[in-house]
């Protein structure tokens, strides 16, 4: 009787030992870092003709005040032209506003240090071509970064006010506040208690075959 249990505890205890481990990485895969963020930039777009509906936007921009040290933008969109409203609409996938056989754009915010934050855009803007004025709104959706944003995730909205010049060949230039929350999920560790209780398992099942076998 005395081996019979012993046989049984040597599966017990590192099937034990294997739902610790599974859950305590479980808890750390739920666990995530909410980064809020608000900063103010100053923003120069240059705008590149491709036809008479789509243009090449590449954007520029800086900030004193954006936290985490993502003081510097960076991005290349495409938008879709109509004259008659002033209506812009942006993305940087080319296919979303009928646009084909052109690269994916991108957008980024980094500066001097090591964090960065990487992903797509999408966004209207209403174009007063009279008083050469203005205005648009969308998203950013992050979908990784660098430094503490490693497998960063979340989406950022920006609100924009634009100042236009009356030479074509002229940027555009604006300021834009972007707000929202950046989030971080670490990715969950098998751990070493995890590999162990694997291995215990196996030389449980093992240990209690040879037994039945010699009895």
């Amino acid at each position: 009787m005395l081996t019979v249990l012993r046989s049984y505890a040597a599966w017990l205890v590192p099937a034990a030992l294997t739902l610790l481990s599974f859950g305590s990485g479980n808890e750390k895969a739920i666990a995530q870092t909410l980064f809020p963020f608000s900063g103010n930039y100053d923003v120069t777009i240059a705008v590149e003709p491709i036809n008479e509906k789509f243009s090449r936007a590449i954007e520029r921009a800086v900030s004193t005040d954006a936290p985490y040290g993502l003081t510097e933008y960076n991005g290349l969109v495409y938008a879709l032209t109509d004259f008659s409203t002033g209506l812009f609409t942006f993305n940087t996938d080319p296919t979303a506003i009928g646009l084909e056989g052109f690269p994916e754009g991108f957008i980024e915010f980094s500066g001097s240090g090591a964090n960065k934050v990487s992903g797509t855009a999408s966004a209207t803007a209403l174009i007063d071509f009279v008083n050469l004025r203005g205005s648009g709104s969308g998203s950013l959706i992050i979908t990784g970064g660098e430094g503490i944003f490693s497998g960063a995730t979340g989406i950022l909205d920006f609100f924009e006010n634009d100042t236009i010049s009356p030479n074509p060949n002229d940027p555009i230039r604006g300021q834009a506040l972007v707000t929202g929350t950046i989030k971080v999920v670490p990715e969950p560790e098998t751990g070493v208690g995890t590999l162990v209780g694997i291995g215990l398992i196996g030389a449980g099942f093992t240990l209690r075959r040879r037994y039945l076998r010699s009895t």
